[in-house]
């Protein structure tokens, strides 16, 4: 059996890495190394390439020599894809969706060969194999659908890793142009899924919620399940030996420093007005030589850009390092004083399990799975009450004794779970 890993979006943004990317490029690493342990199963990393996949071969590196070209998979009739054409235009206008994707199934039928090979490279896809969605695939073309669809008529298994659902359950943290994009995904696609995995319970509980509304399609066979995320880095990409004198000189001036830590790219449902907030209110109260540092990608949202870049501490004890390596993110994890993780809602919160895996205080909002992940091991506070976390954070710098208690509870506690033991439980999943 071959399991194919699809992780389009990451190997197109190998610069990426972050949220999903993180965790396709941590899961995909490990299934490849497990699965040798294996002599039933073979793993292939994958991209959609408009029209079939390729073979990744290394997600770590730049894209320019990540992939090797294929072939085609089917050469369709000039009357089959006018047919194709005409009734997807009839599907977005008038029809139901499922008669209109019986009628599509039907051409497709009659006008493609059921018994052509689904092959590339040195690989046959055949029945009784898995396709994985590992990553954000909501932006591909219409050709993935079809592409999908001709899986599951030769017995393909699809499933799809549900991260969230947080353009459909808060739209107002998403532009209107990514929401339609992400509903539309999940709508039209949730019909093709034979099992979801999502990333925690909180999120698979909120996948069920969307079924009983209509909101998903409620496939009686279709298997909900989640599984956890690691918090170790791999390896190979990780280059602990590296001095701190060969970082970026932004990371050299941050080595004696006291900073507060904020992973993520820099968007709204992140929270970053509270946090600013909590920091103002903190500086204000004479705690004015902590840092609050900023490590991921800028640029999605400019209101929360503009928010943080008109702070009159910007670029003295507030600064942003944008998308950073993870040697970078170990080391501040390793020097920070505590990690900040303030969202809204997520669908797990890595950040947590990271900071806590370098033993590192946790204050973090209650939205969403972040109880769920930090256990009792992180200090908790409404996402709307920028008070609540200037308390929680001056607790922590006020008292050094009350710091390393809960340091050294961590320390001794807390079990941290690795991405090899996350790639073994989700690939149990996949068996089952």
């Amino acid at each position: 059996m071959k399991i194919f890993i699809d992780c389009t979006h990451t190997a197109k943004h190998t610069y990426k890495n972050t949220g999903i990317h993180r965790v396709v490029r941590e899961l995909t690493s490990e299934l490849l190394q497990i699965s040798s342990n294996y002599t039933d199963i073979e793993i292939v990393a994958v991209m959609f390439d408009g029209s079939f996949i390729k073979r990744v071969t290394n997600i770590n590196k730049q894209p320019d020599n990540n992939f090797v070209k294929v072939n085609k998979y089917l050469n369709l009739s000039k009357i089959n894809i006018k047919t194709q054409s005409l009734l997807l235009k009839l599907k977005n206008k008038f029809i139901n969706l499922i008669y209109i994707l019986n009628l599509i199934d039907w051409f497709d039928s009659n006008l493609a060969n059921k018994k052509a090979l689904l092959e590339f490279e040195d690989y046959i896809i055949q029945p009784g194999d898995i396709y994985v969605i590992a990553d954000a695939n909501w932006d591909l073309p219409k050709t993935y659908y079809r592409f999908l669809q001709t899986l599951k008529r030769h017995e393909v298994t699809i499933v799809v890793i549900c991260y969230d659902l947080i353009p459909i359950k808060f739209p107002e943290f998403s532009s209107k142009r990514f929401t339609k994009a992400f509903t539309k995904f999940y709508g039209d696609y949730s019909i093709l899924f034979d099992k979801v995995l999502c990333i925690s319970k909180k999120s698979a509980e909120d996948y069920i919620n969307a079924r009983r509304q209509g909101i998903l399609a409620n496939k009686n066979s279709q298997i909900v399940q989640s599984f956890r995320l690691g918090g170790n880095y791999y390896k190979h990409d990780l280059l602990l030996s590296e001095e701190p004198k060969k970082f970026d000189i932004k990371l050299q001036k941050l080595l004696n420093k006291k900073y507060i830590l904020v992973v993520g790219s820099l968007v709204p449902h992140k929270n970053i007005k509270t946090i600013i907030a909590a920091f103002d209110l903190l500086i204000n109260s004479s705690h004015d030589d902590v840092f609050l540092i900023f490590a991921g990608n800028k640029g999605w949202h400019s209101e929360t850009d503009n928010l943080i870049e008109s702070n009159k501490m910007y670029g003295k004890l507030i600064q942003i390092l944008g998308s950073v390596t993870d040697a970078q993110l170990d080391f501040l994890y390793q020097n920070c004083y505590c990690l900040v993780q303030a969202s809204f809602y997520e669908g797990f919160g890595l950040p947590v399990v990271e900071a806590l895996q370098h033993c590192k205080p946790v204050i973090a909002s209650n939205g969403g799975s972040l109880p769920e992940v930090g256990g009792d091991f992180c200090r908790y506070f409404s996402p709307t009450q920028p008070t609540e976390l200037y308390e929680a954070l001056k607790e922590l710098l006020n008292s050094e004794i009350y710091y390393n208690n809960l340091v050294a509870r961590i320390r001794n506690e807390y079990i941290p779970f690795s991405w090899q033991e996350s790639a073994e439980e989700f690939l149990s999943y996949l068996y089952n």
